[in-house]
This record gives structure tokens, sequence and C-alpha cells, in this order.
């Protein structure tokens, strides 16, 4: 179960879910959301999202082994931090209890840049060097 506010803004995913039980008039009200095929009313599988998932990567020509359900945890982990929902926000939400959610979380290489660059200089002024270990 997922459970959210209503924002009452355009994207009010409350508001969506309203227009689209209103404009569906085949779907019984006990259905569930999400459903495989619109008469059959048989519920999303992990298996159908996956099989999913890695079609449209592939027909996209990206490789469809690295891409599953974790796909979607990556993403909203690092739109969160990139959004600045703080660290204990981004746990609550994602019901975490360990720190295992950092692991998700994608850099830009933009934002990795500075980062390399600051340790890079630091290693220089502490008279590290790069020769090769012998």
């Amino acid at each position: 179960m997922v459970t959210t506010t209503a924002t009452e803004d355009e994207g009010c995913p409350v508001q969506v879910i309203k227009q689209l039980w209103a404009s569906d008039t085949i779907r019984p009200l006990e259905a569930p959301l999400l459903c495989i095929r619109k008469y059959e009313q048989q519920a999303f599988t992990r298996e159908y999202v996956v099989q999913h998932l890695q079609y449209l990567a592939c027909t996209a020509g990206l490789s469809k082994a690295k891409w599953n359900t974790h796909s979607f945890h990556r993403g909203a982990v690092t739109w969160a931090a990139q959004v600045r929902i703080t660290e204990a926000e981004i746990q609550t939400l994602g019901r975490w209890r360990s720190d295992a959610y950092k692991v998700h979380i994608e850099y830009t290489s933009q934002e990795q840049l500075p980062l390399s660059q600051r340790f890079q200089q630091t290693m220089s002024l502490l008279g590290g060097d790069c020769d090769t270990p012998a």
C-alpha cells in the first residue's frame, strides 16, 4: 500500500486517481488500480513490471540486464536527494531502517567533478603523488 496526501494542485496524485475512477466505467471499484489487462482485472505482479521495464529498456537501445524493480528505488532516492529532501525523510519515505538507501543515490558528473578536484588538491597539499607502487 502506498500512502500519499492530496496537494490539490495540477499534479496531485489523489486528484489523478479520482479522475481515473470517474473516467473508467469498466473497472469495478474493488478492482486493483493497476491491472495487467483491462477486462481481466488482474493486478500487476513484480514479474510483469520487470518484463515490461526490460522490454522498454531494450526498445530504447539499453541493456535490459540493468533494469529491474531496484531501478525505481534508485530513481526515487536520487530524485529525493536532488530536491534536498533530508536523509531522515528519505528513510521515512522509503521505509528504510538503515542507511542502505545511500547506495542507490546517483550523482551527476557535475556533482562529482568538484569533489574529485578537491580530493586531488588535498592530496597534492599533503605531498601525495601518484607513483605506481613497486
